[in-house]
């Protein structure tokens, strides 16, 4: 069932964004053109939500969050994030730049001097950052491994295990998008703060973007911290399986989030709450261009309304769980789409574009 709501704060955040629909009931009647026909013919299971300025403006909630119970979505389930974890991660490290604790340009063996010396001295959290450290993407060992003995494992063990074989190629030359690189910056920001990971992004990420109902979990959604009953299970009707969402070993840490906290992060990041503007103005620099690939995130340009602008485009999945937040950088208009049965990004990007291009009113085409 769908349950679509024309949320509070249009009229005042309309006043900021110069191309907005002028009337809360026309604008949501724009944007439910925009995905009614398509999210009926691919049965969507998910949250979307539009915002300006940080302020939901309108949303889709449709379909079951735990397939077991039939318990129903609603917009403030809970979804695991996926590689939008980097992104947190990301801006952590940048927090802690700001703060002169860390440079990201300095051997990552001056916050790990365990680390493997001869790697350790040539990775930098650059390098780590954006995906290009060379290291193996050994820690896949320890998903087809034995539970019981994986989990016995530190993060500090961890990381000397899977992320101390020899590098692939010099840190900063190859795009390579590797697990094992957000292994290794866990542990870093961790033992730098001298706090757990989870502790870390509520204390620089979340609690400073106003991210009300984001939190960490330890091997899925059944164990978040704080805990939630309302959280997404990953499922895929289509899978004769049934496969859902990935189990992930006790020493890496995964995050969860809502809808509306990623709309609250990226207006945050406008808005100076999370970083200063020259910090900002670096985290959102492309590194790989040919990955559109920053610091932990993806940024793209779009045709909107006939003008290209440019769009933080972070996206993140789990076995069935799929996320993606579009966000229009310096005109305060946001999508974010959140399922939990298999989805296609490419297709999630594609209709929060058009909703982008309704939110500045200049139709649904």
């Amino acid at each position: 069932m769908k349950r679509r709501m024309i949320l509070a704060g249009t009229a005042i955040a309309g006043l900021m964004y110069a191309c907005a629909l002028a009337d809360p009931a026309s604008d949501a009647a724009s944007l439910d053109e925009v995905v009614a026909d398509w999210a009926d013919a691919r049965d969507f299971n998910g949250v979307m939500m539009a915002g300006r300025n940080g302020t939901p403006i309108w949303q889709w909630v449709s379909g079951t969050a735990d397939p077991e119970t039939g318990r129903a979505l609603t917009a403030e389930t809970r979804f695991q994030t996926g590689s939008v974890d980097k992104y947190f991660a990301a801006l952590a490290v940048f927090a802690l730049v700001e703060q002169g604790r860390v440079d990201l340009d300095a051997p990552i063996r001056t916050y790990l001097p365990g680390f493997r010396a001869d790697t350790g001295d040539r990775l930098t959290l650059r390098a780590l950052l954006s995906n290009q450290s060379g290291l193996p993407n050994d820690i896949l060992q320890a998903f087809r491994s034995e539970r019981a003995a994986v989990d016995a494992l530190t993060p500090g063990q961890a990381v000397e295990r899977y992320a101390s074989g020899d590098l692939k190629h010099d840190p900063g030359r190859t795009f390579d998008y590797v697990l094992t690189n957000w292994l290794v910056v866990q542990h870093l920001l961790a033992t730098v703060t001298g706090q757990s990971y989870g502790e870390v992004l509520q204390t620089l990420v979340f609690e400073p973007a106003g991210m009300v109902h984001s939190g960490v979990y330890t091997h899925d959604l059944t164990e978040t911290r704080p805990h939630s009953d309302d959280v997404a299970i990953g499922h895929d009707p289509a899978d004769p399986e049934g496969r859902g969402d990935y189990w992930s070993p006790r020493f890496l840490t995964g995050s969860f989030t809502t809808a509306a906290d990623l709309l609250r992060l990226e207006h945050a990041l406008d808005d100076g709450q999370v970083l200063n503007a020259d910090s900002l103005e670096t985290f959102r620099t492309v590194q790989v261009p040919s990955a559109r690939y920053g610091f932990g995130g993806r940024y793209d340009v779009w045709e909107i309304c006939g003008r290209p602008q440019r769009v933080s485009t972070q996206s993140g999945s789990n076995g069935a769980t799929n996320i993606t937040s579009a966000h229009m950088i310096g005109h305060g208009g946001s999508v974010v789409m959140l399922t939990n049965v298999d989805e296609s990004q490419g297709e999630m990007f594609a209709r929060s574009a058009m909703l982008l291009a309704a939110m500045q009113g200049c139709g649904t085409q």
